[in-house]
């Protein structure tokens, strides 16, 4: 522990922060979970002190806090592999546990934490977070603190940048939020009232403080000299991600910003010889003017590993105009050309409804899984877009297409 000295800056700024709620990070790298780690011994030498370190699943504990714990604590407290806890000479421990259900938050029920620690809080639901301040407490007099660590990004990025929004969020949503635009390590005071919280004053007895300081991998030099390629790699990664980890954007979200309208400047007048190319349908569950389209997209790769979107074809319909219009635009494609349908929920009865028709006998009919989620999937093709292997052939559905009609 004597080794150990936060690096100046954001790091050291956040061990000499008095807030009872922090947030630490906003970017890859940073040294968060160091800091979030550290900081829990504060009290280590004082009887009746307890801290907890959360990750959301357990394997995410052994990957990273528990193995950095046993280098830190080592000769200085007791392991108890069972209960995952160390044990100070104080009497003080320190435990690490996950919340990998909603319902394990229950399990703290009776507990007493003078520190509670979230890697990673984007991980974990907002009312795992709130149950836990009702565990924010100590007998002995100490103080009690709330830490937590992250990056944008995760199941749980919307609450926390509606929680710390004077920090993260636009000028546009401080201005409907009638709240001010704070600075890194500010402080500033809230009370819950009716579920919501108010922003108040340090006066008020109700008032908690809460406060946010970021880190980005540049002001980790002990990573910056060890893995000086790091940044490299941040720099690699898709728009959506590189924006989160690398510039720790928090407004930056899936709808309208995976793809940039620049990308698709690649035209091809005509598609080149010998491309395999498939037809995939993804279709709609509804005909609702609101509901999502039926499309079809015939995507093609050629020899080189370039990507050509050759046609779209689209609309909302209902399934037995969908079926002819499958029909018919696998008519015009050719019998080269598969015919791709996700496998997932009523696609499969449509699928089955294409195999058993005349008309697509002799014709290549296939389901596929989707791999991920559709953000994922975006990303995928976010990569090729930004990266220059991908062609639009030109045509007449083009204009909507890049302009989202």
């Amino acid at each position: 522990m004597s080794q150990w000295k936060p690096h100046a800056g954001p790091q050291e700024m956040f061990h000499r922060s008095g807030a009872f709620e922090l947030l630490y990070g906003g970017q890859a790298g940073g040294g968060k979970s160091d800091s979030l780690l550290i900081e829990g011994m504060r009290h280590v030498d004082r009887r009746g002190y307890a801290a907890i370190y959360f990750r959301r699943t357990f394997p995410e504990l052994e990957q990273r806090a528990i193995p950095r714990s046993r280098e830190v604590f080592n000769g200085m407290a007791t392991y108890n592999d069972n209960k995952h806890r160390w044990t100070f000479p104080s009497g003080a421990t320190y435990s690490f546990a996950h919340l990998q259900h909603e319902k394990d938050k229950y399990s703290y029920q009776s507990a007493e934490f003078s520190y509670i620690a979230f890697d990673e809080l984007t991980h974990f639901a907002e009312s795992q977070y709130l149950y836990l301040f009702s565990r924010a407490r100590n007998s002995y007099g100490l103080p009690v603190r709330i830490r937590g660590a992250t990056n944008p990004g995760g199941e749980g990025h919307e609450w926390v940048k509606r929680r710390w929004l004077p920090w993260l969020g636009s000028d546009e949503e401080l201005a409907d939020a009638g709240w001010p635009r704070a600075q890194a390590g500010q402080l500033l005071y809230f009370k819950r009232v009716d579920d919501a919280d108010i922003l108040t004053t340090a006066d008020d007895p109700a008032a908690l403080s809460r406060s946010f300081i970021p880190a980005s991998v540049f002001d980790n030099p002990t990573l910056l000299n060890s893995d000086p390629q790091y940044i490299q790699r941040l720099e690699a990664l898709p728009l959506l991600e590189r924006k989160r980890l690398l510039e720790g954007d928090w407004s930056i979200m899936p709808a309208g910003n995976v793809f940039k309208r620049e990308w698709f400047s690649q035209l091809a007048e005509v598609e080149p010889e010998g491309l395999r190319t498939v037809r995939y349908w993804d279709l709609a569950a509804s005909t609702k003017t609101s509901a999502d389209y039926t499309v079809g997209a015939k995507v093609g790769i050629s020899a080189d590993g370039n990507w050509y979107l050759i046609d779209i074809v689209r609309g909302r319909w209902s399934w037995p105009d969908a079926r002819k219009v499958i029909i018919q635009t696998a008519k015009l494609d050719g019998p080269t050309v598969p015919v791709i349908i996700e496998d997932v929920a009523f696609q499969r009865a449509a699928y089955d409804d294409l195999l058993r028709s005349a008309e697509m006998r002799n014709r290549r009919v296939k389901k596929m899984r989707p791999e991920g989620d559709k953000l994922n999937r975006a990303l995928m093709w976010s990569a090729k877009l930004e990266g220059g292997i991908f062609y639009l052939r030109v045509s007449h559905w083009n204009y909507d297409f890049i302009n989202g009609r």
